[in-house]
């Protein structure tokens, strides 16, 4: 089959959702499939400009340019969108008779205005849509009001343009839930991200890294990555403060980075001992920072469910480790935990999950068991070898 995947950002770039599209490619060709990846060429975090074409593991990648408008700003993102938008429908017209399938991600914002488009051009290819993220619903949470207005003003060509869709897969059952309202009647599928790191067992953690992030404390709770709109760190703040009350020897470490970190950390005080903070780490590093942990944190805050899946915890169950996970007892990371016993989910009360930190700190033998038992489930169900034999099911039933 001739696959056309187009995303915003690709190998070389260093973003998860960026190096997911590029394994995926990988996988795809390996099973005999030819891949093209139309994309942009600047990175996410540089000003580099990448080279139009290239090929890369059998991968044919197309990039076409746009300005070096941030990111970071609403309205540079809305003109790299739209530019990009323009010029990936302009080189699909030109080969459209060239592929079977076409996969169009998220990134950038409004990608999903390309669907009419691209069904126009090519009647018989199979349009499948890769949701990590929803838009307009991650504009209309928490962003300035001029752009809500203008998300608002999308959202009712979201079912036009959704009904152009064969396959609408999504990353939880929670944004299966969304995405149903739209009534776009494709087929559905739940093909969750996977991890960056995958050990070929659980790795034991490094005493230095260790005790650099927790001190001497019996046990280590770690959150790492971004802090950001749909995050908040609060509740482990308090949690921490608790545990600290009723003097259970855990330490807590932050170890983020995000437009959030510094302002939701502006809460710490002296008398926070048990709170430690750590910068960002390479990816050289990563996997040895994530297993130094015994529970790993993640949050989700109310009204993001659906909208947002933090990969955050499909990284904490590859390294073999349990999950504490504040957020609505709806979300899927939820259900998972609960249908699947990976870990606890973080109350009002704060209870369990006291109990949940002291039972693993002051039984080995137990957190032992929770770290094979995540490590296991995560290879049967959300590694990259299972997934992706999903997804290569999905291309073969049509």
């Amino acid at each position: 089959m001739r696959i056309l995947l187009i995303y915003h950002f690709f190998q070389p770039d260093p973003v998860i959702s960026a190096r997911l599209f590029a394994e995926l490619a990988e996988e795809l060709e390996h099973a005999g499939h030819r891949v093209t990846v139309f994309t942009g060429n600047r990175l996410i975090r540089s000003d580099e400009k990448l080279p139009p074409r290239e090929e890369w593991n059998g991968v044919e990648i197309r990039r076409f340019s746009r300005p070096n408008f941030s990111q970071g700003s609403n309205v540079g993102r809305l003109f790299n969108s739209g530019i990009l938008q323009l010029k990936w429908l302009c080189g699909f017209f030109r080969r459209r008779r060239e592929f079977d399938a076409v996969l169009v991600g998220t990134d950038p914002q409004f990608a999903y205005l390309m669907f009419p488009l691209l069904r126009l051009m090519n009647r018989r290819i199979r349009l499948i849509h890769w949701a990590f993220d929803l838009y307009p619903e991650a504009i209309l949470v928490n962003s300035p009001a001029w752009m809500k207005r203008l998300a608002a003003l999308t959202k009712p060509f979201v079912p036009w343009a959704y009904r152009r869709v064969d396959a609408m897969v999504d990353i939880g059952e929670c944004m299966r839930k969304r995405l149903q309202t739209y009534g776009h009647g494709a087929e559905c599928a739940t093909l969750t991200p996977w991890a960056l790191a995958e050990p070929s067992e659980v790795p034991e953690s490094d005493p230095d890294v260790r005790r650099e992030l927790f001190g001497e404390a019996k046990i280590g709770l770690l959150y790492s990555g971004t802090v950001g709109y749909a995050h908040d760190l609060g509740p482990f703040i308090g949690l921490a403060r608790e545990c600290r009350r009723r003097g259970i020897d855990a330490a807590f470490c932050f170890a983020g980075y995000g437009n959030q970190y510094k302002v939701q950390l502006a809460q710490l005080t002296k008398e926070d001992t048990n709170i430690r903070l750590a910068g960002f780490a390479s990816e050289a590093e990563l996997e040895r920072r994530l297993a130094a942990a015994d529970i790993h944190l993640i949050s989700l805050r109310r009204g993001w469910e659906g909208i947002v899946v933090p990969s955050k915890f499909f990284g904490a169950l590859a390294i073999g480790r349990p999950v504490l996970f504040s957020g609505p007892e709806e979300s899927c990371i939820a259900r998972w935990i609960a249908d699947e016993k990976l870990g606890c989910v973080l109350d009002d009360a704060s209870e369990a999950a006291l109990h949940f930190i002291r039972e693993l700190g002051n039984k080995p033998e137990v957190l032992e068991q929770a770290r094979n038992h995540a490590w296991r489930i995560y290879r049967e169900k959300f590694s990259r070898t299972a997934v992706c034999s999903r997804w290569l099911r999905l291309l073969a039933e049509r």
